[in-house]
């Protein structure tokens, strides 16, 4: 059950009165008291403009289930009031039906020529794999050199360390 939910159920006894939300808060309590989380009356709150009542912010948090009228002063909306967010549910979409293929019949002038047939390959050609100085191919496992391979390395490094 949602926030608005819950305050729509809560205080559908209160039309048309003026609430605050310490008041809101302990009529959802007393309507659900194994309700355990948090009651947001400014969530479910719309302000009135001369188009209607729409979102005070920039989304919709739920239902417009309370009028805001000012800090800390809602008024809670009759049933035909109340207004619903639109649903995030989308329509399957449904795929477009394939066209029919037709066969088309080989013309007079062209069944006197031989035409090479142009198919494409299923997949694309497939390079060998590179091989490493080596001679063993290259793969995930990492390569590793001998020691005469870096050997001149073992021997720059060892010459740093005693350089104190």
């Amino acid at each position: 059950m949602s926030n608005s939910s819950r305050i729509e159920a809560a205080t559908r006894k209160h039309v048309n009165e003026t609430l605050n939300n310490n008041q809101i808060i302990e009529l959802v309590r007393a309507a659900d008291p194994n309700w355990k989380g948090g009651v947001y009356p400014s969530d479910a709150a719309y302000k009135r403009t001369p188009e209607g009542l729409v979102p005070r912010g920039k989304v919709a948090y739920g239902d417009g289930v309370l009028e805001y009228l000012g800090e800390n002063s809602f008024k809670v909306l009759a049933d035909k009031e109340i207004v619903r967010r639109p649903s995030t549910r989308k329509a399957a979409v449904v795929p477009p039906a394939a066209p029919e293929t037709k066969p088309v019949a080989a013309t007079p002038a062209a069944s006197g020529k031989k035409e090479a047939a142009k198919t494409t390959p299923a997949k694309p050609p497939v390079t060998p794999r590179a091989k490493a100085q080596t001679g063993t191919p290259l793969s995930s496992k990492a390569y590793h050199p001998t020691f005469q391979q870096v050997g001149f390395l073992m021997t720059d490094v060892s010459s740093l360390w005693s350089m104190n």
